[in-house]
């Protein structure tokens, strides 16, 4: 029988690439095949950015057509606008859980427990699908619209603020890149007007020195 696939999209900054390898490399490390093409993909993960409204907007056309042109692929969204915004983009018709970054490091076990019915894998401790408002909200308090009804979609999503370490979602792999990227930090501790970036990522915290060396070593080898 063949292996099941998986395709991962990524929108937005270094950050947001480096989390998109690592979440590869976890799909590899379960045993998943990764496919050329996301129309040809069992499982697509959008990665997603949100520092404009276009980028909101891009990764919504993205969704829609991944949707259209793969109906049966089961697409899963993460990353910054999922954190911002999770019960928005679950209303989307094709979503089939949305992620936010409080539960990246979670994302393959609970695809692989949850949607690929994999009963050999190790279960994984996961937080409650609850979505957040931030500490201080942007205009509005839109930040994520509590209120509003839920859709079929799974959605796991809790406090960014309650992150107060960084771990690994995988060991670091060069993967046949000259440039592999280690993410040491991530977040941001100052609350500029302007910016998303601490309700979306956190405040600024860092892997521990030995995980950093562990994992430049891996790379060595």
């Amino acid at each position: 029988m063949p292996r099941e696939t998986f395709n991962v999209i990524n929108f937005g900054c270094r950050a947001t690439q480096a989390d998109g390898a690592a979440l590869e490399q976890a799909f590899l490390n379960h045993r998943l095949g990764k496919a050329e093409a996301w129309k040809d993909s069992d499982v697509v993960v959008i990665n997603t950015c949100t520092v404009t409204h276009s980028a909101d907007a891009q990764a919504r056309q993205m969704i829609r057509k991944v949707h259209r042109e793969n109906p049966q692929a089961k697409i899963v969204v993460t990353g910054c606008y999922a954190q911002r915004a999770p019960q928005e983009i679950a209303r989307i018709e094709g979503v089939t859980s949305v992620m936010g970054n409080s539960h990246k490091e979670h994302l393959v076990p609970i695809v692989m427990k949850k949607y690929l019915a994999e009963p050999e894998l190790p279960a994984q401790p996961y937080l409650p699908g609850d979505t957040f408002q931030p500490e201080n909200p942007l205009s509005g308090g839109e930040l994520s619209r509590m209120n509003e009804p839920r859709s079929g979609a799974d959605v796991f999503c809790s406090s960014i603020f309650e992150s107060r370490t960084l771990r690994s979602i995988a060991d670091i792999s060069g993967g046949g890149r000259t440039r592999p990227v280690l993410k040491v930090q991530d977040g941001c501790s100052l609350r500029c007007s302007y910016c998303v970036i601490p309700y979306v990522r956190g405040n600024s915290r860092s892997l521990q020195e030995e995980e950093v060396l562990r994992q430049v070593e891996l790379l060595l080898d």
